[in-house]
């Protein structure tokens, strides 16, 4: 982008709506300054596909824009068709030439309406000056003439706002129409007390159409003029909570204000959806400088919006009708500020007062324990000073306890000394005495061993391992083992005699 073009751009655009006495954006807006600054246009066709810039506004601004981005003195740009004392225009190209320059006659015209007629897509009439009887031919396309909202009458004094061109099939002045104003108070009052009337009766003021507006907001759409004290009061009274604001910038002065705050409703409604709000704003103004807000096609327009609206339109007497159909309505821009802060203020302050309550709470709860634990701490004193009493005696005690365990343990020693001396000689002494024993035993279990009487011709007789005493331990026909000295016999009983 080339900044010095840019800073050209911008100056002249102030110079020149200073000298017109429109704001800003109504002579280039900012991204179409942007736009130029940045692909730099050299003739009329690459100018004319910025954004922004049609055939009206090339006509009026468009020679001096490409001089600047030239390098040229705007006031020395040449003209389209440079007008020379032996040029010699051919019909059409001289109402050309007039058509070109006439797209520079935008005014707003006062007179009477006569010769009215209704077309299916357009409307004519003639406006005419009471004090010399001249007249104006007028054209109209119906979907403005639904949206300025005003019920044409012939002999009504109408206000229009719009530009002139020529019908070069006949060569006749037409007076293009973008917008119709009343005239005079009694009039606008009229017409606001007849479509107030009109809506109130299908219900648009309703309470129960309006929606509460959320807690707590986050995003906000504003459309109001960025160079009004409007948006200033907003932005200095709505806190510094984070907010995300977008802001469209609309004329809201005279009813050609309409069309930037249709677009502004329109615009937040398609692009950004999921704001929390739209704002539409303005400071104090009479009935006339409201037209635009007492507009049918605005108020339903608010009234359909997919967006809560919050309106804080400033009035001198009667509320706007756009400020009825809002879902929520201020008097002025700071209330506007102030109404979206107050659940935020609202939950701060809830807040301080919780945290107030917490440590009040716990303060109080500190002071209880402090009572409690120093009760519990002269308790546990007692009882601390009752251990060490009963733990000094325990090892006053255990000192004796172990004097006196000594003594026992170097008696006992000596004891089991002696004892074990003692134990040694009578366990030798015993033992003597027992192989003594055993051998006088084992004497007698040979003498007595049966087989010792098999080696002297006996014999020993069994029945199932059994030795047989009597005859009647066997019964004729069974078995019995004979045991002699050199091995066993088997015999079976065939008699047996008692």
């Amino acid at each position: 982008m080339n900044k010095n073009i840019l800073q050209k751009l911008k100056d002249w655009r102030v110079k020149t709506a200073r000298r017109e006495n429109v704001e800003l954006f109504r002579v280039v807006s900012n991204q179409s300054v942007e736009e130029i600054a940045e692909k730099k246009p050299q003739g009329k066709a690459e100018l004319l596909e910025i954004k922004g810039i049609k055939e009206k506004k090339y006509a009026k601004y468009g020679e001096e824009i490409l001089a600047m981005v030239r390098g040229e003195n705007p006031t020395s740009s040449p003209l389209l068709i440079k007008e020379r004392e032996d040029k010699i225009f051919e019909v059409g190209e001289y109402l050309d030439f007039l058509i070109e320059k006439l797209l520079e006659t935008e005014a707003r015209v006062r007179g009477e309406v006569s010769d009215l007629k209704f077309w299916r897509k357009t409307i004519s009439f003639d406006l005419k000056d009471k004090k010399d009887g001249s007249s104006l031919k007028c054209f109209m396309w119906q979907d403005k003439y639904e949206i300025s909202g005003v019920q044409l009458e012939e002999g009504i004094e109408i206000m229009v706002w719009g530009d002139s061109s020529i019908r070069k099939q006949w060569g006749q002045l037409n007076f293009q129409v973008e917008i119709i104003e009343l005239v005079g108070e009694g009039a606008l009052k009229k017409a606001y007390d007849e479509l107030k009337k009109k809506l109130d009766l299908e219900g648009l003021f309703l309470p129960e159409r309006k929606r509460k507006l959320r807690p707590l907001i986050n995003s906000i759409g504003i459309i109001t003029s960025v160079h009004g004290d409007a948006v200033v009061d907003f932005r200095a009274n709505v806190g510094n909570y984070g907010f995300k604001i977008k802001l469209f910038d609309s004329f809201v002065e005279g009813k050609q204000a309409v069309f930037n705050l249709i677009e502004g409703i329109e615009f937040f409604n398609k692009k950004y959806p999921d704001i929390d709000v739209i704002v539409i704003t303005r400071g104090g103004g009479s009935l006339e400088s409201l037209q635009a807000f007492n507009t049918e096609v605005l108020v339903r327009e608010i009234a359909d919006s997919r967006i809560p609206v919050l309106a804080g339109i400033g009035h001198e007497k009667d509320v706007p009708l756009a400020a009825l159909a809002a879902d929520l309505m201020v008097s002025t821009p700071t209330a506007a500020a102030l109404e979206i802060r107050r659940s935020w203020d609202e939950a701060i302050h809830g807040l301080e007062s919780s945290e107030k309550y917490i440590l009040n709470a716990f303060q109080n709860i500190l002071a209880e324990k402090k009572n409690s634990i120093l009760e519990s701490e002269r308790t546990l004193s007692g009882i601390l000073a009752d251990i060490f009493e009963r733990f000094r005696r325990a090892r006053e005690n255990l000192k004796n306890s172990l004097v006196k365990i000594k003594m026992t343990i170097d008696y006992d020693r000596n004891y089991l000394s002696n004892a074990g001396k003692k134990l040694s000689m009578n366990y030798i002494r015993l033992f003597s005495n027992f192989v003594s024993a055993m051998k006088l035993l084992a004497e007698k279990i040979t003498l007595h061993n049966p087989e010792r009487q098999l080696k002297l011709g006996y014999s020993l007789v069994s029945f199932n391992n059994k030795i047989i005493r009597s005859v009647k331990d066997v019964q004729i026909g069974e078995e019995i083992d004979i045991k002699i000295s050199d091995g066993e016999l088997k015999s079976k009983i065939i008699n047996k005699n008692l």
